[in-house]
């Protein structure tokens, strides 16, 4: 088999995972989810070894002071993704939602990073491969944004069962929906002004 077919194959099957994972995304991108730290360095490890593979198979050209500012990009944007992750401890356990922007930079990024490998020419994969450091670096970024916080444990707001504020204490932040401590005046988790 050559690698003209192969990677024909391999466009198809990718296509058909995007559809699926573009699906599950719409579904659950606000979904309450549990976080650890595992989680976090399977979600950082996947794009990485993905870019990695794609890389070997594909190849590319992109200029590094191209790839570096996309690196850099990707970084900062995945940095402001995981800043605006609402994250908080219910019942003993790390909780996490995503906002909707979490699903604006996914959605963009996926999509372009789609477009370029699935064209096929020289220069479109070496832009899928480009797009795909940039998402890739903002897994890194908001997931490695996400455990710092979870390092940190004991500064998450606490909800549900295991709050023992009285009710008129217990609020949420109107931007992310992250419990307010009493006495604070900016959000923890997206540094909003709280009333």
């Amino acid at each position: 088999m050559t690698l003209a077919i192969l990677l024909k194959y391999a466009r198809y099957v990718s296509f058909a995972v995007s559809i699926i994972l573009i699906l599950r995304m719409l579904i659950q991108y606000r979904k309450v989810r549990s976080v650890s730290r595992k989680s976090c360095v399977i979600a950082i490890v996947f794009p990485v070894v993905t870019l990695l593979v794609y890389s070997v198979l594909i190849g590319s050209s992109v200029p590094f002071l191209a790839l570096s500012a996309l690196l850099a990009f990707g970084l900062a944007l995945g940095l402001w993704q995981g800043r605006n992750t609402a994250v908080w401890i219910e019942n003993g356990r790390p909780r996490a939602r995503n906002t909707i922007w979490f699903l604006v930079v996914w959605a963009v990024s996926y999509t372009l990073m789609q477009v370029m490998v699935h064209l096929g020419n020289r220069l479109s994969l070496n832009l899928g491969i480009a797009t795909m450091c940039a998402s890739t670096m903002i897994a890194v970024g908001s997931q490695g944004w996400i455990m710092l916080r979870l390092s940190r444990a004991a500064g998450l707001p606490v909800r549900g069962a295991a709050t023992t504020a009285a009710p008129h204490e217990s609020r949420s932040c109107r931007a992310c929906g992250t419990g307010i401590v009493p006495g604070d005046r900016f959000c923890r988790a997206c540094g909003a002004g709280v009333r």
